[in-house]
């Protein structure tokens, strides 16, 4: 079995934040409740990091079946109870321009879902999604 390895290295601010940095990025996680609003807070990079590995996945798909696709947008929504620290709900939609058909999309959600390093480690019962498919003019 081939082994990917991650590593990301944090920096504590002295508040509530940190400055992350992953092989030559870096990018700020703090929070605008009790620390100084200086980059998203780790729940809202949670949820880009599921709309991350969706965009990876349908990119490469989109290439790999060769899809004529305009434009793609994907929109991430979470919510919890501020009494208890899990989110209850994970939803996505995806709002694709294209003249493909529906049935070639939809495949594209199922393949993109099923090999999401990102989605599955999170739990695919966990994340909703749905698609709007917009033809074009």
């Amino acid at each position: 079995m081939e082994r990917l390895e991650y590593q990301v290295e944090l920096e504590w601010d002295g508040n509530v934040g940190s400055e992350a940095k992953v092989r030559e990025f870096s990018f700020r996680i703090d929070t605008k409740t009790d620390g100084h609003n200086s980059g998203p807070n780790p729940t809202e990079y949670l949820l880009a990091a599921i709309g991350g590995c969706l965009t990876v996945n349908w990119g490469r798909l989109i290439k790999k079946m060769r899809l004529k696709v305009e434009s793609m947008e994907i929109t991430v929504y979470g919510w919890r109870d501020r009494k208890e620290p899990q989110l209850k709900e994970i939803t996505y939609k995806i709002r694709i321009v294209t003249n493909e058909p529906e049935k070639k999309i939809l495949r594209v959600k199922e393949l993109a879902e099923k090999y999401g390093t990102v989605f599955n480690t999170v739990g695919a019962g966990k994340i909703k999604g749905e698609v709007e498919i917009v033809r074009p003019r």
